[in-house]
């Protein structure tokens, strides 16, 4: 059986930007080579797309404006026909085999594996995408994705489920600019401080404040509008510890990891889970090891009947959002009453949770094969489905007068 190309898209037009480089460098040292063949495929921060050996090296992204000129610039072929990487043309280029060429070439990819953190690429945009390509990818469909990203419809959809999440407050951007006293009354109506005030489609803790009193809350609804168009408020939980949990599997399939404890002053903050330890300032030590670097405790110390009930509520969010692949579930919990809430749900977490994984005795090449055995399945079923439909329509009917 021949090798499968697999595209690892990564960077992207998002503030995870670095995140993202580092999952998906973690990813390409951990892909089985007697499967695959990674096809590095970097979307800078201006939205252009790169590929080639130099995207191998995880030094060349400490100098960006340098490594984009030196990478090979591409455009996604959408066609549905033959997806893949359209290299442009460039006097002189080698095409991926290796030869000379002066003219376009496709390089044919057989499963995409989305890599970007938050905006464009995490939220349901490049998963559209790939399924206009008709490309197997890993990871949630459009509709999962974008609602794992938008906290507030995520909240919705666990609510109808059963799963408990908190209490919260939207607000808009534009009711923050031209009502915010309004807002901040409403808020001090409904909850004490401290308040946490978020953007709603970020990720990674990014424009996340803790509000001590009114000038705080205000503060940090600035902050969060600055990155979105979408604020949320929700009321400070007292006595609570941070629990993470990750899901693998489809609808018809989910098993649950083992239970995580963040250790951070506090929740954490996007230093706490990157830069911790960092010796190189590349984000996650000088191994580039991501999320693995961040300090916690692996099982959480927790009473087994309060993990299983975090480990069904984990499931059953997963299942309710129809999410596919690999997720984590981030929960406040209070141990001393046995309660629980769901905080977020990372449809591409950072390092992919494998560490998560390893204590159940799945190390991060299966975990990254069962990835893609899961995509390949969910495609396979897709195209179960039919997608045209013939009909006389267009050769009996005019357009001068008639209506459709």
């Amino acid at each position: 059986m021949s090798h499968l190309r697999v595209g690892l898209i990564f960077g992207g037009r998002s503030v995870e930007h670095e995140v993202s480089v580092l999952t998906a460098h973690q990813v390409m040292a951990a892909l089985p080579t007697d499967k695959y063949i990674p096809v590095p495929i970097y979307i800078s921060k201006s939205g252009q797309w790169f590929t080639g050996e130099v995207l191998k090296q995880l030094e060349n992204f400490k100098d960006l404006e340098k490594l984009v000129k030196i990478a090979d610039p591409v455009v996604f072929n959408v066609d549905a026909r033959q997806p893949g990487l359209i290299h442009q043309k460039v006097q002189g280029q080698r095409n991926w085999l290796g030869r000379g060429s002066t003219e376009p070439s496709l390089e044919p990819i057989d499963v995409a594996f989305p890599l970007i953190h938050g905006s464009h690429g995490e939220d349901g945009t490049l998963q559209g995408l790939l399924e206009m390509a008709d490309l197997p990818f890993v990871g949630s469909d459009v509709l999962a994705s974008a609602l794992a990203m938008d906290k507030i419809f995520t909240k919705i959809v666990l609510r109808s489920a059963g799963v408990p999440v908190i209490d919260d407050l939207y607000v808009s951007r534009t009711r923050w600019e031209s009502e915010a006293d309004a807002v901040v009354a409403e808020a001090e109506a409904r909850f004490s401080y401290p308040m946490y005030v978020k953007p709603v489609t970020l990720g990674s803790s990014i424009g996340v404040s803790q509000a001590e009193d009114e000038s705080a809350l205000r503060f940090a609804l600035d902050v969060a509008a600055a990155y979105d168009n979408r604020l949320m408020i929700e009321p400070a939980q007292q006595d609570i510890i941070e629990v993470n949990c990750s899901v693998l599997g489809d609808s018809t399939d989910a098993r649950a990891s083992v239970c995580e404890q963040p250790i951070s002053s506090g929740t954490l903050s996007y230093e706490n889970k990157y830069l911790s330890g960092d010796k190189d300032g590349g984000g996650g030590g000088s191994k580039g090891r991501g999320m693995q670097s961040a300090k916690r405790l692996i099982p959480a110390p927790l009473e087994s009947d309060l993990t299983d009930a975090i480990q069904s509520a984990a499931i059953n969010a997963f299942k309710a959002l129809n999410a596919s692949g690999v997720v984590r579930i981030d929960f406040f919990v209070r141990p001393s009453e046995k309660k629980f809430y769901i905080n977020e749900i990372n449809p591409v977490p950072g390092s992919f949770s494998f560490y998560l994984w390893e204590p159940t005795g799945v190390d991060f090449p299966e975990l990254l094969t069962t990835l893609v055995e899961i995509a390949l399945r969910r495609h396979r079923e897709k195209r179960r489905s039919t997608f045209t439909f013939s009909s006389s329509l267009l050769s009996t009917k005019t357009v001068g007068g008639e209506k459709f």
